[in-house]
């Protein structure tokens, strides 16, 4: 059931809290009963192998992202290697997948319980941007360019639809200034390449390139004339023992923010929780009893039929 830190907010201002969105497109879990949060536009920005100690560090961006707008503190992971949290991310499961390799090499994820599936059946424009990846629905890694970095790959319905995988899934650089100006997609995933997420390149690097991309993201009319939310994850800590859980530097940068700091226990469904719950996906059954991050935002003071 959706829980929400603003209750007092929500009974002064929300007329029919109660009430539930429709739930289209995969299996559904619990419905929601109280508002979204009020946020129109999501970015979703995912780095590399990294806790918190070692990211938000003084002199970062990183940093002052994290003092200036908002800090999930508790945000964990325990899955390794990387491919599966990005599955997580995406699907609220790992579906069978416990390595890294290309799309090609491993067995594709069956079904339709998934947030591309989800996005299309609502309706909402989306797109996933892979820096340095060159040709769209590219399948096979390149020494910048991880494809297993990239999880909408991994799907079936997306792999035996070339026409919508060529235009869901394009490359960073040619088509994501554009399409930010275009105001068309309201979902935008984007995946730094092997050196400006921190796997192969220091933190400086991964640091100049968030300012420039966030700065450029509020820029636009997305931001300064919508509702817009940009989630700064992590995949996984730099720790590789067996189970051994990771506090993951995660941002919430928004300006429909509602706190600075949340404490509660969020994981890799967390997010895609609060992301069915902006849209009003419906739940999927994977994450139907996580905790989504909707503390940090305003929320909506109707809910969308």
């Amino acid at each position: 059931m959706r829980k929400t830190a603003l209750l007092g907010i929500v009974a002064a201002v929300c007329l029919g809290c109660g009430a539930s969105p429709t739930t289209t497109g995969a299996t559904s879990g619990d419905p929601l009963t109280g508002p979204p949060p009020d946020v129109q536009t999501v970015f979703t920005i995912v780095f590399e192998n990294e806790d918190a100690s070692n990211v938000l560090t003084p002199g970062t961006f990183f940093s002052d992202a994290s003092q200036q707008y908002g800090v999930a503190t508790n945000y964990t992971s325990s899955t390794h290697p990387s491919l599966p949290n990005y599955i997580m991310m995406t699907s609220g499961s790992l579906n069978g997948i416990t390595t890294d390799n290309d799309p090609t090499a491993n067995v594709p994820v069956q079904g339709h319980d998934h947030l591309a599936y989800q996005l299309d059946q609502k309706g909402v424009m989306w797109r996933a941007y892979m820096e340095s990846m060159d040709s769209p629905c590219n399948m096979t890694s390149t020494t910048l360019y991880s494809a297993h970095h990239d999880p909408f790959l991994y799907y079936a319905d997306l792999q035996n639809d070339p026409a919508s995988c060529n235009q869901h899934v394009v490359d960073f650089d040619q088509n994501f200034a554009g399409d930010l100006a275009s105001g068309l997609y309201k979902y935008m995933w984007i995946t730094p390449n092997m050196c400006d997420d921190m796997h192969n390149c220091p933190l400086a690097d991964a640091d100049a390139w968030l300012k420039k991309t966030v700065g450029q993201i509020q820029a636009s009319d997305v931001w300064t004339k919508g509702k817009a939310a940009i989630f700064v994850l992590f995949d996984e800590g730099n720790s590789r023992a067996p189970g051994a859980s990771a506090a993951l530097p995660t941002l919430v940068i928004s300006n429909q923010l509602a706190q600075h700091s949340v404490t509660t226990a969020f994981d890799h469904r967390s997010y895609l929780a609060t992301v069915e719950d902006i849209f009003g996906l419906g739940r999927l059954p994977t994450t139907a009893d996580a905790t989504p991050m909707d503390a940090f935002f305003v929320p909506a003071t109707t809910v969308a039929p």
